[in-house]
C-alpha cells in the first residue's frame, strides 16, 4: 500500500481567477441535459491579411447522430457579430482555409450534389470572402479527406482512398467480406485537380498511404506524410515525410522517417519545411523545421520548460507556437534558426487550435473558467474573446476554479493542477471530493472551462462537491522529460503525486478524507482503478474506459505501439505488464467501483472492463458495470454523454454523501 505522506510544505500558488467569481443573481444548475447541448466552437481559420476569422459551430443532435457541423465567419476586431454561411438542411460544412490571397475560403462539405450516386460524399466547395456563391470544386469518386489549394489559386490538391472496384464492390454487396488483417488493399492518394479544366489525376501509388499534404509556395513541389499501413497505428506511430515532384510524380528520399501528426507546413519563401518528429518511446512530439538546402534541423522550442503543441509560420525567420506550461496554455514566438522560444501570452485553452497571420496575429479556441470554447484573437498585446455561442451559460450557478501547484514528495518536482469548488462554498467546512484523473497520460487538464460528457468538475461542484483535477508525472506541461516520466511506471509514481495534491487540501480543510471518491476516463479510468487497490484514502471509483489488464490491451487494441513505447515487448515483458495493471491487484480492492465503457470501443476494448467486473464480482467487491451500444473511446451520441453524466452524479451521492 502506498504510505500517507503528509506535506510540510504549502501549496506555491494558489491564485483565485478574476474570472471565476460567480455573479450572485446565477440560479440555474446545469444539468447533464444541459451541458451535452453545449454548441461546440473549433478550428479557427484566420485569413492572410489577419481582418477576418472562419471556423466551425459544431450542434449536437439526437437520435445517436453526430453533431452537424456550420461555417461562421467573424472579424478579428471584432467590430461586426460573426455570421454563419448558410448551409442546407441536413449538411455539415468543415475544414475552412483560405486562398492565399484572402479572397476565397474552401472548405469540405457533404452538400447535396447532382449526380451524388457517382461521387464521395464529401467534397471540396468554395465561397467568396464574404460567405456568398457556394460553388463545387471537386467531383471525386470517394469521400475526400483533406486538401490544400495551391498558392497561385489554379490547383487543388487532395487526399481521397480509392474506391472499391467493380469486383469488390459486386463480392461486398453479396457479403462476400472477408477481411484479411493489417493487409489493405485500398489506400488515401494524392489527387491534384486543376481548377480551370477541372481534369485532376493521381500521383502517388497504391501501396502507399498519404495522412497529410502541404503545396510549396512555387507550386512544383508537395510534401507529403506517408506510410505502408492504412490503420490508426500508422497515423500516429509508423509515418514518414517525403517529398514529391508534382510534374513528374517522382517521390525523393525520406527527410524524417519518424515523424508525428504535426501538420506539414512550409515556410513563406519556400526553403524551409516544419514539420514534426516522434520521441523514441512515441509519447512526446518535437516540431522540427527542416532546412531543405542546407539539410539542416532545428528542434523548435526544447529549452521552452512546458509542452509545445502546434507551432505555425509567421515569416520566414520565425514562427508562432502554441503549447501549455503548469495548468496554463501559452502562446509563443519562436526562432527559425535557433528553436529558441518567448513566451508572449498565457491564454487559457484546451487543446492545439490556432493559426497565425503574417503581421503576427493570432486566432484561437480560447476559454474562461465561466464560459466553454470560443473564438478568441491576440493582436500582439491582447488577449479577446470575439465569438459567443453559449450565451445560455451566463446565467448558470457555477463552481469557482483556483490553479494549484504543490511539490511532489518523491522528488520535488511541480505538480500543477486546478480546483473546482462550490459557487455558494464558505470556505470552512470540508467538502466531499472527487479526484478526476486526465487521459493519456501524455495528456493534462488546463485552466478554463471544464464542463462536457467527459469533464465532470462543473457539473459536481453546483451539487456540493469539490473537484481536484490533478497533472501527475507523466502528463503535459512540464517538458518532455516530464511526460516520460510515466515510462514503466503509470501507477505508483502518478498516484503518490495525486496523493500529495490531497493531502495539502485536506490540510487546508476543502477535502473532507471520509468523502473522498477518484474517477476518470481512459487513462484516467486505469489510475482510478489503479488507486483504489494500492490505497485506502478512497471511498469508491469511477473507472471509464480504463485499461486494466495492460498486456491483453497491448495485445488488441487499435494502436499496438502504443502500450509498448511505456512497457516495452508485452510478451518479452509480461512480469512488467501484470505488475502494472489493475486486474492482477482486483483482490486488493474493497471498496465499490462504477465501470463506464463502449461497446465498441476499439482503443480500449470491452474486454477490459468485462474482466475487471468479473475479478471483482469474485472478489466479493461492489461493482457495477454499465455499456453503451455503439459507443466508440470517444463518445459523440448525445443521449450516451447525458445518461453517463448523470450516473456519475447518482453514483457519488450513493456513495459518499
Amino acid at each position: 500500500m502506498i504510505r500517507h505522506l503528509l506535506l510540510s510544505c504549502a501549496l506555491l500558488s494558489l491564485a483565485p481567477l478574476a474570472s471565476a467569481q460567480v455573479p450572485a443573481t446565477r440560479a440555474h444548475v446545469p444539468t447533464p441535459q444541459d451541458i451535452a447541448a453545449l454548441l461546440a466552437v473549433d478550428d479557427p481559420q484566420i485569413s492572410p491579411d489577419g481582418r477576418r476569422i472562419a471556423y466551425t459551430v459544431g450542434t449536437p443532435r439526437a437520435d445517436g447522430k453526430p453533431p452537424r457541423t456550420q461555417l461562421w465567419r467573424g472579424a478579428f476586431d471584432g467590430d461586426a457579430a460573426p455570421r454563419a454561411i448558410p448551409l442546407p438542411a441536413e449538411a455539415s460544412d468543415r475544414q475552412p482555409r483560405w486562398s492565399r490571397d484572402g479572397r476565397q475560403l474552401l472548405f469540405l462539405s457533404d452538400r447535396p450534389v447532382s449526380g451524388r450516386q457517382t461521387l464521395g460524399t464529401n467534397q471540396v466547395w468554395r465561397v467568396a470572402a464574404d460567405g456568398t456563391q457556394a460553388t463545387l470544386l471537386t467531383r471525386a469518386a470517394t469521400d475526400i479527406a483533406s486538401f490544400d489549394l495551391s498558392a497561385d489559386g489554379r490547383r487543388i490538391a487532395w487526399l481521397a482512398t480509392d474506391a472499391p472496384s467493380h469486383a469488390d464492390a459486386a463480392r461486398l454487396a453479396a457479403k462476400d467480406d472477408a477481411v484479411v488483417v493489417e493487409r489493405p488493399t485500398r489506400f488515401s492518394r494524392v489527387w491534384v485537380q486543376d481548377l480551370a479544366t477541372g481534369a485532376a489525376r493521381v500521383l502517388t501509388p497504391t501501396g502507399m498511404q498519404i495522412h497529410d499534404l502541404a503545396w510549396s509556395p512555387d507550386g512544383r513541389t508537395l510534401a507529403l506524410r506517408r506510410s505502408t499501413g492504412t490503420t490508426l497505428n500508422d497515423f500516429w506511430y509508423d509515418s514518414a515525410v517525403v517529398l514529391l515532384d508534382v510534374d513528374s510524380g517522382r517521390i525523393g528520399d525520406v527527410l524524417e522517417p519518424h515523424a508525428s501528426a504535426h501538420p506539414l507546413q512550409w515556410s513563406p519563401d519556400g526553403t524551409r519545411l516544419l514539420y514534426g518528429r516522434l520521441g523514441a518511446h512515441g509519447m512526446v512530439a518535437t516540431p522540427i523545421v527542416h532546412d531543405i538546402g542546407r539539410g539542416t534541423r532545428i528542434a523548435l522550442g526544447e529549452a521552452w520548460p512546458g509542452t509545445l503543441w502546434l507551432a505555425r509560420w509567421q515569416t520566414d525567420t520565425t514562427l508562432l507556437g502554441q503549447g501549455q506550461r503548469g495548468i496554463r496554455g501559452a502562446l509563443l514566438q519562436l526562432d527559425a534558426s535557433s528553436g529558441t522560444a518567448i513566451e508572449l501570452a498565457q491564454p487559457q485553452i484546451p487543446y492545439r487550435s490556432f493559426t497565425a497571420s503574417a503581421d503576427g496575429r493570432i486566432a484561437y479556441l480560447g476559454l474562461r473558467d465561466d464560459s466553454p470554447g470560443n473564438v478568441w484573437t491576440w493582436d500582439g498585446t491582447r488577449l479577446a474573446q470575439r465569438s459567443d455561442h453559449q450565451p445560455q451559460v451566463a446565467d448558470w450557478a457555477l463552481g469557482r476554479a483556483r490553479e494549484l501547484e504543490w511539490a511532489s514528495s518523491r522528488d520535488g518536482r511541480a505538480i500543477s493542477g486546478l480546483l473546482v469548488t462550490p459557487p455558494d462554498w464558505d470556505g470552512q467546512t470540508p467538502l466531499p471530493t472527487l479526484v478526476q484523473i486526465h487521459g493519456g497520460p501524455a495528456w493534462a487538464w488546463w485552466s478554463g472551462w471544464q464542463g462536457s460528457w467527459h469533464e465532470w468538475a462543473q457539473l459536481l461542484a453546483t451539487r456540493g462537491y469539490a473537484v481536484l483535477l490533478p497533472n501527475p508525472r507523466g502528463s503535459e506541461g512540464h517538458g518532455s522529460a516530464f511526460a516520460e516520466l510515466a515510462r514503466g511506471d503509470w501507477g505508483d509514481g502518478p498516484l503518490q503525486d495525486v496523493l500529495d495534491g490531497v493531502d495539502v487540501l485536506e490540510a487546508e480543510g476543502v477535502i473532507d478524507p471520509k468523502r473522498l471518491a477518484i474517477g476518470g476516463w481512459s487513462y484516467g479510468g486505469y489510475l482510478s482503478a489503479w488507486a483504489v487497490a494500492r490505497s485506502d484514502r478512497f471511498r469508491t471509483a469511477i473507472v471509464g474506459a480504463g485499461v486494466l489488464d495492460l498486456a491483453s490491451a497491448a495485445l488488441t487494441n487499435d494502436v499496438p505501439d502504443y502500450l509498448p513505447g511505456y512497457f516495452s515487448d508485452p510478451l518479452r515483458e509480461r512480469g512488467t505488464y501484470d505488475a502494472q495493471s489493475p486486474l492482477h491487484h482486483a483482490a486488493d480492492v474493497r471498496v465499490p467501483v462504477l465501470l463506464l465503457h463502449g461497446e465498441a470501443d476499439a482503443r480500449v476494448p470491452l474486454s477490459q472492463a468485462q474482466m475487471f467486473h468479473r475479478a471483482l464480482r469474485f472478489n466479493g467487491t461492489p461493482v457495477e458495470l454499465v455499456t453503451y451500444p455503439r459507443g466508440p473511446h470517444w463518445f459523440h451520441e448525445q443521449a450516451h454523454e447525458i445518461d453517463l453524466q448523470q450516473r456519475v452524479v447518482d453514483w457519488l451521492d450513493r456513495t459518499l454523501r
